[in-house]
């Protein structure tokens, strides 16, 4: 590598608050310097250079001896040197830092940590998966978040329809959830405009995500940089790069077009598809599931969260071919449009219709009924998802039940109760973790 002058001199531009510490580093080298010179046998020559330095240095080693005078400068400087180091290190990772309460001995520790722990892949979309990735962000694993991104309606949809981009409002829930302050930068993420025409109803997230885009020309470039702008705790990508539409058939024939649409629909849904069908996967999401330890899916909703990102057919082979262990997180709630009387056995039977088999062996499930909300939700037309066990056994699938609910504003997931099941079924089959 050549040296490039001007580039070095760009160190000292003032309002960087790097040239102080610079300057007190070189200073200290030089009393350093200076007290090895006093300690020379050589009193002539150390004579000489006194006599160089100042009249008054002079005067005083004519006072106190030359090895005192040695000692002093050589432990001012050693202190010295020890501060400007501290300083400058401080200051040049101070930028690095933006979003984080940890210190910098912290970070490092974390990051050399990481190399060592399991991979583990979330797949899905909307509050569901970012609830899995709230909870799971403060445990021992490398995290990644393949997301869904055939979203049509809202913000996303605009943002789709009129700049051409993937829709990024999924992928704005993960980012928000892996937030390591997710109280602050991951609620400025999620805030959505007010009573301001052009921006009415756009979360600050879809908009920095689209700026980031331009700005990149890369939409992966984008979803990085917001990464490292809230100090993500985690990966988000994509399941496939391809802009296309998610559809639905219906038991009674009819074709739904749209995410936003088949939520709506009225007749029960027969099956989903693609159109047209993207002719691969996003190659970074077949590659993180091939190196996963585990692999959790879900919760979400089953027919436009979660059963799309597996309609790609390399992602499904890569993880029908995976050795992680494979969790399913089974939903609360049935979902008006989409699983309307479904029971625990119906949303795995799902999976086994469309994909032909199952692609996971573990399906975690709530055994704590709700009761605070429940007469809200059935005005709504959704009811608690019952737990046939009886059925399940008949897909040869482990069943895990737990208290996982949580039950103030909504019913769903507590992400706190669902991160510890699921860590500790990952622990019991990973031996990273032993």
């Amino acid at each position: 590598m050549s040296f490039r002058p001007l580039k070095w001199l760009r160190w000292l531009t003032p309002g960087l608050g790097i040239k102080r510490w610079i300057f007190l580093g070189s200073f200290s080298l030089l009393l350093i310097v200076t007290s090895l010179i006093l300690s020379l046998e050589a009193i002539s020559i150390t004579r000489s250079f006194i006599k160089s330095l100042s009249y008054f240095i002079h005067e005083i080693s004519s006072k106190i001896p030359i090895q005192i005078i040695s000692l002093l400068l050589f432990l001012i400087g050693f202190v010295a040197l020890i501060y400007s180091i501290r300083g400058l290190v401080k200051q040049i990772v101070k930028p690095m830092q933006i979003g984080s309460r940890r210190d910098v001995v912290e970070l490092l520790w974390l990051e050399r940590q990481l190399k060592k722990r399991p991979q583990v892949v979330a797949i899905g979309g909307g509050t569901g998966q970012s609830t899995v990735l709230r909870g799971l962000k403060y445990y021992p694993i490398n995290l990644t978040a393949i997301v869904t991104p055939f979203d049509d309606g809202g913000s996303s949809g605009f943002i789709r329809k009129e700049l051409g981009f993937l829709p990024p409002g999924d992928i704005r829930n993960c980012l928000a959830a892996l937030s390591l302050q997710e109280d602050l930068l991951g609620a400025v993420l999620q805030y959505r405009f007010k009573g301001i025409p052009g921006l009415e109803g756009h979360p600050v997230g879809n908009i920095l995500l689209a700026a980031a885009t331009e700005i990149t020309g890369d939409f992966l470039k984008a979803i990085n940089m917001v990464e490292k702008i809230i100090s993500a705790r985690g990966h988000v990508i994509p399941s496939t790069l391809f802009n296309t539409r998610l559809c639905a058939k219906l038991k009674d024939g009819s074709i739904v077009e749209g995410e936003s649409n088949i939520s709506r629909s009225i007749y029960p849904i027969e099956t989903i598809f693609l159109d047209p069908l993207p002719p691969s996967a996003f190659p970074e999401a077949i590659k993180k599931i091939n190196e996963a330890d585990a692999i959790v899916i879900g919760p979400g909703s089953l027919f436009t969260s979660i059963l799309p990102n597996l309609l790609m057919k390399d992602l499904l082979e890569a993880i029908k071919d995976s050795k992680a262990i494979k969790i399913y997180v089974c939903n609360i709630m049935t979902q008006p449009g989409e699983t309307g009387g479904y029971k625990a056995s119906d949303h795995v039977r799902a999976f086994l219709e469309i994909l032909g088999f199952l692609p996971f062996d573990i399906v975690l499930l709530n055994n704590k009924k709700p009761e605070k909300l429940i007469d809200y939700y059935e005005q709504k037309g959704s009811e608690i998802v019952i737990n046939d066990l009886p059925e399940l056994e008949k897909f040869k699938v482990k069943t895990v039940l737990a208290d996982l609910l949580y039950e103030e504003n909504h019913i769903r997931h507590d992400h706190k109760k669902l991160a510890k099941i699921i860590f500790d079924n990952i622990f019991k089959s990973n031996k990273k973790l032993h």
